[in-house]
């Protein structure tokens, strides 16, 4: 294992399903970062829509792994990160498809890192990429932490239009997995994502190993990325599968850190709480979606999956 130095690499991993357009999009931002990273690897999970093939010939230095079937986001996520382990990466970035660097953001991160020797992870300002010509940017993550329950995240100016005063670099509870750089030697220590979380709550998890494990996460909000998403993203991400999926994940947390029953009852009380969250916000489909999946976990339902491409 090499010792870190300005020398080490810097990789990027990018989990892909069905990427579309997207995908191109991403890696050409990823291509312009100041300086550019020393490898880039999609492991795509079994798209049908052209999009690997369409980045292959955009993109013939980025290295492309190709899964049989879709094994979720922490496991395609891990398999880049296995192998990134193995070129003695000292730093991985984790990003999605759909998110989008600016030029000195993955830069900003590194020299983040290295000035804290202790830092885990650390994540950016994420920015809602605008759906319409001339709307302002939308605050999607600027730092989370805990409540009194853990996965009761408080996320200061979520929702709100960006502002030059949510440029700041803090220690945080939570980095989201959309834009997560990690430090190799932390992640030899705690582990890779639970193969347990198929997507969802994969990255809150590793966040709390790491500081169970004297590890710090900071937020790097003088460099941001931008999410294609809606700008009220649970609204927006109402499929009832998706729903279900994130309950599954939810109850899984819980259970890896309290008895089962004292799991369950903490699960139900986050449900139900982000239920009423979103009747409350107007997004009376997405409710239904969350009590629905309630009712199917409780009864158990087998597990939710993305539905086929057709």
């Amino acid at each position: 294992m090499c010792p870190e130095s300005p020398h080490n690499q810097v990789a990027v991993v990018i989990p892909a399903y069905q990427g579309g357009e997207q995908l191109v999009e991403c890696l050409a931002t990823i291509e312009a970062s100041e300086p550019p990273p020393d490898w880039v690897c999609v492991v795509d999970n079994a798209s049908q829509d052209g999009s690997i093939e369409r980045a292959s010939q955009s993109f013939p230095r980025v290295e492309f792994a190709r899964n049989a079937s879709n094994l979720g986001f922490g496991a395609a996520c891990n398999h880049g990160l296995e192998q990134a382990l193995a070129r003695d990466a000292a730093f991985v970035l984790l990003l999605n498809q759909d998110a989008f660097l600016e030029p000195t953001t993955l830069a900003s991160m590194v020299s983040l890192a290295r000035q804290q020797p202790r830092a885990g992870a650390i994540g950016c300002l994420t920015l809602a990429k605008p759906t319409a010509a001339g709307s302002p940017p939308r605050v999607l993550y600027n730092g989370a932490w805990k409540r009194w329950l853990a996965l009761w995240q408080r996320i200061p100016g979520i929702g709100r239009e960006h502002s030059p005063a949510d440029q700041h670099i803090r220690q945080v509870d939570f980095v989201w997995g959309h834009a997560m750089l990690l430090r190799s030697s932390a992640l030899r220590e705690v582990g890779l994502f639970d193969p347990r979380f198929f997507m969802y709550m994969e990255d809150l998890d590793l966040c709390d190993r790491l500081q169970r494990a004297g590890w710090q996460i900071w937020c790097d909000s003088r460099v941001a990325c931008w999410h294609a998403i809606e700008d009220s993203a649970r609204g927006g991400n109402s499929d009832d599968w998706r729903w279900q999926m994130k309950l599954e994940s939810i109850r899984v947390y819980y259970r890896k850190r309290h008895s089962r029953w004292l799991a369950d009852l903490l699960w139900l009380m986050t449900a139900l709480r982000e239920g009423v969250s979103l009747l409350a916000d107007g997004h009376w489909r997405a409710s239904g979606h969350v009590l629905l999946g309630i009712g199917r976990c409780v009864w158990g339902t087998p597990p939710a999956r993305p539905p086929a491409p057709e």
